[in-house]
């Protein structure tokens, strides 16, 4: 039989021009291979989704544990859908009435302006306080691939608590893009181009105060109601302690004529 070197030989005369085809081939088709490997990607996961995967994977390891608790927790299962539903219907609504034409179902339209869904839900924004963060809001393209970049839609969204810095702020849509994108479709499946905004507190301080001036400001009127006597006409009101002086003043005249009585009967 012949030996290995032999059988090399053979192999590489075969692959006309690849000389070392067996040791060395494999390194040369690699390219071909990670391309083929790219197109046989399943249709739900595109080429454009794919490829920023290294640079979405940026959360901390806290951050990504709290965020997988939050969607597997069947309290925000529940309302998230609801939100889903509900927002559908104002995303669909909002295109026929901003676009001169509008087709949802396949996320196309033309001569749009202005479009922009308001779809913040009070549902979302109680449940994510009360049990797993800080309900912040994401504006979003839902339809930049498909054909309508020009429509909006304004969501709620909660941030877990251990996400809510930074740093993790600052790449959670990314993560939560590639990593949710198997349960999402349609409308709600593009998440690439999304803003998040969450209150750092200072606007909700200057709300406060803003609310106290304006009460104190209101409660001076009332003040004045019930602590200033209003003028009546025929009356002289005077003060307390124009009365005490007033009536110091007539003991101090009684005393007087009294002693003027005394002196003139002794005399």
């Amino acid at each position: 039989p012949p030996s290995n070197a032999g059988r090399l030989k053979q192999f590489d005369l075969q692959v006309e021009g690849c000389p070392g085809a067996y040791s060395k081939g494999m390194m040369a088709i690699l390219p071909l291979l990670v391309a083929l490997a790219v197109v046989i990607i399943p249709g739900r996961v595109s080429a454009d989704e794919v490829a920023p995967l290294g640079r979405r994977l940026k959360t901390s390891e806290q951050c990504r544990q709290g965020l997988y608790y939050m969607i597997s927790d069947p309290n925000w299962v529940y309302v998230n859908n609801t939100m889903i539903r509900w927002c559908r219907l104002k995303l669909e609504n909002e295109m026929a009435s901003c676009c001169t034409l509008a087709n949802f179902a396949d996320g196309i339209a033309e001569g749009c302006s202005g479009c922009e869904a308001n779809c913040l839900h009070y549902g979302m924004q109680q449940v994510c306080s009360q049990n797993f963060g800080q309900a912040c809001q994401v504006r979003r393209k839902p339809f930049n691939k498909t054909g309508a970049p020009d429509v909006n839609v304004l969501e709620s969204f909660c941030v877990p608590h251990e996400c809510n810095n930074q740093a993790d702020r600052e790449a959670l849509m990314d993560w939560f893009s590639i990593t949710t994108i198997a349960e999402r479709n349609g409308w709600h499946r593009d998440y690439d181009i999304a803003t998040l905004t969450c209150d750092d507190g200072v606007l909700t301080g200057i709300l406060t105060a803003i609310a106290v001036i304006v009460g104190l400001v209101a409660l001076l009127p009332v003040g004045y109601i019930l602590f200033v006597a209003p003028k009546e006409k025929g009356k002289t009101l005077i003060s307390q302690a124009d009365m005490q002086e007033s009536s110091k003043q007539d003991e101090d005249d009684t005393l007087r004529s009294t002693g003027m009585g005394d002196f003139g009967a002794t005399r």
